[in-house]
C-alpha cells in the first residue's frame, strides 16, 4: 500500500466525483493510482454516516467496497464495548478493523488477526493513525485464525463472512467462513468468553441449538432495520447451558433515543393474551423484538393486546409511553373490500402504509389503492380476531 500525501488530497479533492469518470480519465492524473483512488471515494461514501469519525479523518485508509458495506459502524461498534468487561482481546476475523478499534478501547492486551494482506496493511496504517493513548500496544497477526495458534484470551470475538464463493449472501452459521458451529469447542477452551456477530437474518432457535454455552444474545438495530445479531458464549462447561438461562437484549438507536429492553428466554410464552377488537391506541414492537419474537414478553408487561394470534401488533385504551415501539393513535377502523379500496384515495391522498398478516403487502394495497407514500397519516392492513382484513389509519399522538 502506497498511501501518499498526494494520494490523500486527490481523493479528498474528488470525494463527490463521479467515480467512473475519474476511471476513464486516469491518465490525466500522472503518479496517482486512480482505480485505488476510486475504491477509497466509493468506501468513504459507504461510510459518511455509518463511520463519521473514520470519514472525517482523512489520514484514513479505507478497506475498500466490500469490507465497508461489511464492516460495523461506529454505534454499534461502540456498543460491543459496552457489553465486554475483560481485559484481553483476540479478533480473529479483524477486516477492517472496526469493531476490534472500539472493542480494544481499554483493554490491556489487544490482538488483530487477518488472512487478507491488504486488509492487514491498511489496519496496520490506521491503528497508528489514530492511536490515543486509550489503547494498548496492538498485536497485529497476518494468517488464517483457524490455521494460526490461537491465543488464550479474556475473549474471542469473530465476524463470520457471509458471502459464499460466487459473491451471493448467506445466513444460516454453517455457511459462513469460518464455521463456527465446527470451530466452537476449540474457542471456547482458550478464551473466557466468545462473542459472535451473526447475521440480522440467523434464526435463533437454530443459534440456541447449535451454539453451546449461551448466556446473552444481542439483537441490534439502528434506527429501526436491525444490523446484526451479538452471541456471547462462556468458557466451554462441558456440556450446554440450559436455554432458558440466555438473556435477550434488544436495543435499537434510534435518530432522537434510544429504546433498550432486555429479558429472560424462560418469560418467552405464546401469545395468550388477543384483543376483541381495535381500541383506542396501536403499537408496535421495535424491530429488535420483532425479531426475538417477544410478544408474550410484552403482552404480559404491559396493559396491551395482540390484535390476532399472528398479528404482531397490539393495542390498548391506555396511552403507553414507554412501550418499546411506536405508538399510533386509532383514528378509523375501515373494513377490508375491494370497494372500499376505489374509494380510499379521495379520502386518504397521502398515507405511510404498512401490512401485517393481512391479504396483501404493504406494496400491492399502495398499488391498489393509489395513495401517496409518506405525510403524518399511517395506514395499517392487518388481521384482527373475529373481524378479519381491516384497515386502520392512524396518527402519532400528539
Amino acid at each position: 500500500m502506497k498511501w501518499t500525501p498526494e494520494l490523500r488530497d486527490f481523493i479528498q479533492e474528488h470525494l463527490n466525483d463521479d467515480t467512473a469518470g475519474l476511471l476513464l480519465a486516469a491518465q490525466r492524473y500522472q503518479g496517482i493510482d486512480v482505480p485505488f483512488a476510486v475504491e477509497q471515494i466509493e468506501a468513504r461514501k459507504r461510510l459518511k454516516g455509518k463511520l463519521p469519525e473514520w470519514y472525517e479523518n482523512v489520514e484514513l485508509v479505507m478497506g475498500g467496497r466490500v469490507p465497508a458495506e461489511q464492516c460495523s459502524s461506529e454505534v454499534t461498534a461502540r456498543y460491543k464495548r459496552s457489553i465486554i468487561e475483560r481485559e484481553s482481546l483476540c479478533d480473529m476475523t479483524g477486516g477492517m478493523g472496526v469493531d476490534f478499534w472500539y472493542m480494544s478501547e481499554g483493554m490491556k492486551r489487544a490482538i488483530y488477526t487477518e488472512r487478507n494482506k491488504a486488509l492487514c496493511e491498511i489496519a496496520k496504517h490506521n491503528f497508528e493513525v489514530l492511536k490515543d493513548g486509550k489503547h494498548p500496544e496492538i498485536e497485529i497477526r497476518l494468517g488464517d485464525g483457524q490455521k494460526l495458534p490461537i491465543p488464550s484470551v479474556d475473549i474471542i470475538y469473530l465476524d463470520p463472512a457471509r458471502r459464499a464463493g460466487d459473491g451471493s449472501r448467506v445466513y444460516a452459521m454453517e455457511d459462513c467462513e469460518p464455521n463456527i458451529v465446527e470451530w466452537q469447542d476449540e474457542l471456547l477452551q482458550k478464551a473466557k468468553m466468545v462473542l459472535v456477530k451473526l447475521s440480522p437474518m440467523v434464526d435463533l432457535t437454530n443459534v440456541l441449538r447449535k451454539l453451546k454455552n449461551v448466556t446473552d444474545i444481542y439483537i441490534v438495530a439502528v434506527r429501526n432495520e436491525c444490523k446484526e445479531v451479538l452471541v456471547k458464549q462462556a468458557h466451554a462447561l462441558g456440556e450446554f447451558l440450559h436455554a432458558e438461562c440466555v438473556q435477550i437484549h434488544c436495543v435499537d438507536f434510534l435518530a432522537d433515543k434510544t429504546i433498550e429492553d432486555s429479558y429472560n428466554l424462560s418469560d418467552v410464552t405464546e401469545i395468550t393474551v388477543v384483543s376483541n377488537g381495535v381500541e383506542s391506541y396501536l403499537y408496535e414492537p421495535d424491530v429488535t423484538l420483532m425479531k426475538a419474537q417477544a410478544f408474550g414478553s410484552l403482552c404480559r408487561r404491559f396493559p396491551v393486546y395482540q390484535l390476532d394470534y399472528e398479528t404482531h401488533l397490539m393495542t390498548s385504551d391506555d396511552f403507553i409511553a414507554d412501550f418499546p415501539g411506536r405508538i399510533f393513535e386509532v383514528k378509523e377502523q375501515i373494513p377490508f373490500s375491494s370497494k372500499v379500496l376505489k374509494r380510499l384515495k379521495k379520502e386518504i391522498p397521502q398515507a405511510n402504509i404498512a401490512t401485517r398478516n393481512f391479504l396483501l403487502s404493504a406494496d400491492e394495497l399502495r398499488k391498489r389503492t393509489g395513495i401517496r407514500d409518506g405525510g403524518n397519516l399511517y395506514l395499517f392492513g392487518a388481521k384482527v380476531k373475529d373481524m378479519g382484513d381491516v384497515l386502520l389509519l392512524c396518527q402519532k399522538p400528539l
